[in-house]
This record gives structure tokens, C-alpha cells and sequence, in this order.
């Protein structure tokens, strides 16, 4: 009796961990394929993530490559407005800039602006150039000798048709031994004051030859200073009375003008 309890206890158990085997294999697999569905599900999603990610950028790439291509475009489009506006420029340029004798006289003129002389006195000599003057006599040449720091005694002038008295300084020259000498130096810059009789003075400067011009009651008075004998400065002076009075006042050192004839 006892041995066919423990018989059956012994079947019983069998089947027990038979059944709990069967158990822990389905329990094993189901867990195994939770675990495969969870990361296959990860997976996906991160693929699909990637994908997202992946189509996001090459959305930008797209959208960056056509705003790079439309600057591209612009560019192109301004390079070639910029080339004609260039052309443009070149033939106005070569339309407008003068040449030849023009532009040597333009560029007198720029000079003479540069020298102080009025716009408005240039415009009324370019206004009457071609009238004639009316002056007097042939031109008369005096000469003086210019002071300088070493100078002693009187000072040396000229007058011309007892309304101007001219006067210089200069620099003074040096000897071959190096050494000042009390005349002046015609290689050097002198000052000219040109003094009227009412107590009006105008000043030139210049190394000679220079030219100087001036009105006086009317009448414009032109001068032309060259370098003389040693210690000379020549002056050639002439009085004309021009087409139309300009205003009163200096018409500028350096005017390129003829010299006709002033009376003593």
C-alpha cells in the first residue's frame, strides 16, 4: 500500500514539473517575443525618426540650394547691370573728358582755381576773350632790385603810370663757396607788392617768370615778371580797359595773359 502511494506521488510530481516546463517555455517565448515586438517597434520608430530627420534636412538642402541658386541669379543679373553701367560710363567718359587743348585748358583753369582766383572772374575772361581790348600804348619794362635779410640801404622800387608802386623780397643767392650773397636768388620764390595810390595792396608770389594782374579805377592793370641782370627783377606792365568792367579786386597770380604797353 505504501509502495503504490509513493508510486503515484512520484507520476504526479512528473507531470507537475512536465506541466510548469510546458509553462516556463510558453512563459519564455511569449516574453522573448515581447521583448522582439518592443524593439522591433523601437526600431521602427527610430527609423522612421531617422527617416523624418532625413527628409527634414534634405527639405532645407533643397530649400537652401534654390535660395543659393535665386542669389546666384541676382548676382548675375546685377554683374550684368553693373557691366553696362560701366560701358555707359566708359563712353561718357570718352564723350565728356576733354582732350588735346581742352584739357590743357581745363587744366589751367584748375589751377588758377586752385591759386584763389574767383570762378566768377575766370567765367568773365572765358566770356570776353574773343572782344578786343582797348590799351594803352606798348608795354612799358622797369626793373628794381629785390630786398632780402642782408640788403642795407633804400628800399628798391618802380612806379607805374604814377598809380602803382611795386616792391619785392627774395631769398637770398649763395656764391659758388657756398656763401649768401645780399642779392636775391631767382631760383627762389619772391614776393611782389603791387601798392595803389589809395592804399590798396596785392601781393604776388612766385619763382619768375609769373604773371600778375589787377584792376585800378577801371582799368586792369597786367603784369609779367621775369628775372633781369643780377639783382634784377624785371616787371612788364600795360593798362587796358577790358569790354566790361569786372568786379573790383585781384584776378590771381599765374593768369597766362598777353602784356600790351603801359605809359610812364
Amino acid at each position: 500500500m505504501i509502495g503504490y502511494t509513493s508510486f503515484g506521488d512520484s507520476r504526479r510530481r512528473r507531470r507537475r514539473q512536465a506541466s510548469w516546463g510546458v509553462v516556463r517555455f510558453f512563459l519564455g517565448a511569449g516574453a522573448v517575443a515581447m521583448v522582439g515586438g518592443y524593439g522591433y517597434q523601437v526600431g521602427v520608430s527610430a527609423h522612421q525618426a531617422r527617416t523624418g530627420q532625413l527628409e527634414s534636412e534634405l527639405e532645407l538642402a533643397q530649400q537652401s540650394r534654390l535660395g543659393l541658386e535665386n542669389r546666384l541669379a541676382r548676382m548675375a543679373q546685377r554683374s550684368d547691370q553693373a557691366e553696362v553701367a560701366l560701358e555707359e560710363l566708359r563712353l561718357r567718359y570718352a564723350d565728356q573728358v576733354p582732350r588735346g587743348e581742352l584739357a590743357g585748358l581745363v587744366g589751367q583753369m584748375q589751377a588758377q582755381l586752385k591759386a584763389g582766383v574767383a570762378s566768377e572772374r575766370l567765367a568773365f575772361l572765358i566770356a570776353v576773350a574773343g572782344r578786343q581790348d582797348s590799351c594803352d600804348g606798348r608795354p612799358v619794362t622797369k626793373r628794381f632790385m629785390p630786398r632780402t635779410p642782408l640788403a642795407q640801404g633804400a628800399i628798391s622800387f618802380i612806379r607805374f603810370d604814377d598809380r602803382i608802386t611795386v616792391t619785392g623780397t627774395g631769398r637770398p643767392a649763395r656764391n659758388p663757396n657756398g656763401l649768401t650773397e645780399a642779392w636775391y636768388d631767382p631760383a627762389e620764390p619772391v614776393v611782389l607788392t603791387f601798392q595803389t595810390l589809395d592804399g590798396a595792396v596785392e601781393r604776388a608770389e612766385g619763382v619768375v617768370p609769373f604773371n600778375h594782374a589787377m584792376m585800378v579805377d577801371g582799368r586792369e592793370y597786367r603784369f609779367g615778371i621775369v628775372a633781369g641782370e643780377q639783382r634784377f627783377v624785371e616787371v612788364t606792365a600795360q593798362a587796358c580797359t577790358p569790354p566790361e568792367p569786372p568786379e573790383r579786386g585781384p584776378i590771381g597770380a599765374g593768369l597766362q595773359l598777353d602784356l600790351p604797353g603801359l605809359s610812364d
